[in-house]
């Protein structure tokens, strides 16, 4: 084909192009024109619809404002209304302190008196008690009684004098009457917070509520006082309450000490039998190596059987120590009053000069020392001495008995803690031919490094040098 053929195809292609190019061009204008106004469209429609959020949000926001204001509005008031109650709590306090004290002032004035009363009270030991059920009885018969001389409480007031005016006297009758039932109530009321160791408090208040209602009796008349068989009836009924109260805790203690021992001797047995089949176990494998041995040396000539001969007397001496100790632990099963005495100190928590006299049938006594000196105190005890016996119980009575009184508590015999010296008990082990080492130099560790710590000013639980702690020791002694 020649080029002058060519060239009307050319231009045409050209032509094509650049009529393309115009509809490109023309199209993307038209996109822009479009795509302008709808941008436009939108850009109005959120401008509106961003001022409407922004007009809500302001409503909103003023409406929560205004609320907010009522509420701070509200809390001041709440807060004026508690000042002036708390003005008002503070003048009421003031006037029941006032009262308070003129009322501790008439009591303390009339404290020989209220000592007088408590002297009439007798000191409850344990051989005072009775059983339970002769309590109730004493106490239905004693509430007879109050009820009768309460209708009389007040002796004294007569009214039969010219001068006394006939309204006033059945007024102070009247009052009479009141005060008896007054008293009746309060003794029931201590009664009932009565328990085995708060005797002597509420003995007090009872003593303490005689003298108060009497000098309440005497405003009205300087001439009447309360009657005495009403007032020992009184002081009889709380009486027999105390008594009841702390034989029933008797009883209870008793029972705890009846399951503790039962516990301790189970404990005991359980140990024993234990002691008991690892040593027959012991005595059984000593006994097999020494049969071995007997058959290895019958096949042996006389000079192989003399090299053994050390190794026989070995085995030999360690059977017969394996069947003492089975014999023993067998004894020790069958026998339930065998066990250990202890006596024990715990400086920290009771001084100096108080010991523990106990038993224990463990195995190892020391175990139940341990349990003594649990979290209930805040030290550990020392061992002074740890007596074996045949007959710990008889043991432990004998110097109970010894020592009686110099109990602790001399109430609670259950209690076994005394005051007495290592000296003393030394003496008396000598008399009754008991044979024991007595260590009388109690360690008393973290007592005394309590001490030294509390003295320094040292942090809780600082770990002291042995040169300080031996310090704290000379110091102290």
């Amino acid at each position: 084909m020649s080029p002058e053929s060519l060239e009307p195809i050319a231009i045409g292609l050209l032509i094509i192009l650049f009529l393309g190019l115009i509809l490109i061009v023309f199209g993307y204008r038209r996109a822009r024109s479009v795509g302008e106004k709808e941008g436009a469209a939108l850009l109005i429609k959120a401008r509106k619809e961003s001022k409407d959020i922004m007009d809500g949000a302001r409503a909103e926001g003023k409406s929560l404002l205004d609320r907010a204001r009522a509420m701070m509005d509200k809390a001041r008031e709440m807060e004026v209304r508690a000042e002036a109650r708390v003005t008002r709590l503070k003048q009421t306090d003031k006037e029941m302190v006032a009262r308070l004290r003129k009322a501790r002032e008439l009591l303390e004035n009339l404290s020989d008196l209220a000592n007088g009363y408590a002297a009439d009270i007798e000191i409850v030991t344990e051989s005072d008690l009775l059983s339970s059920q002769q309590y109730q009885k004493d106490r239905k018969n004693s509430e007879k009684v109050l009820k009768s001389l309460a209708k009389d409480a007040i002796v004294g007031a007569e009214g039969r004098l010219s001068d006394v005016n006939i309204d006033k006297f059945v007024a102070i009758s009247a009052k009479a009457d009141m005060a008896g039932a007054l008293l009746v109530t309060t003794v029931e009321m201590l009664c009932a917070k009565t328990t085995y160791n708060n005797g002597t408090q509420v003995t007090e208040k009872l003593t303490e509520s005689l003298v108060a209602v009497e000098a309440l009796v005497k405003i009205l008349d300087s001439r009447a006082s309360i009657a005495r068989d009403f007032k020992l009836a009184l002081i009889r009924r709380l009486d027999i309450e105390i008594k009841y109260k702390l034989a029933k805790q008797v009883a209870k203690e008793a029972q705890r000490e009846l399951r503790e021992r039962e516990r301790e001797e189970a404990k005991a047995r359980k140990e024993a039998e234990k002691a008991r089949q690892e040593a027959e176990h012991e005595e059984a494998i000593k006994q097999k190596a020494l049969e071995e041995l007997q058959a290895i040396m019958a096949q042996e000539t006389e000079a192989e059987r003399a090299a053994h001969s050390e190794e026989m007397a070995r085995l030999q001496a360690e059977l017969e120590e394996a069947r003492q100790k089975a014999e023993r632990a067998k004894s020790r099963a069958q026998e339930t009053r065998q066990g250990h005495v202890y006596i024990i100190s715990n400086v920290g928590s009771f001084g100096n000069k108080v010991l523990k006299i106990g038993m224990t049938r463990r195995l190892d006594p020391l175990d139940r020392v341990k349990e003594l000196g649990d979290a209930s105190v805040p030290f550990a005890f020392d061992v002074h001495a740890m007596i074996e016996s045949d007959d710990a119980p008889a043991l432990e009575s004998k110097l109970h008995q010894v020592f009686n009184q110099q109990r602790v508590n001399k109430v609670n015999l259950r209690k076994e803690y005394f005051y007495v010296s290592l000296d003393d008990i030394e003496l008396k082990l000598s008399e009754i031919q008991v044979d024991a080492m007595l260590n009388r130099i109690p360690s008393a560790d973290e007592y005394y490094q309590s001490l030294k710590i509390e003295k320094l000013g040292l942090p809780v639980g600082t770990a002291l040098p042995d040169e300080e702690f031996e310090m704290v020791m000379e110091e102290d002694d």
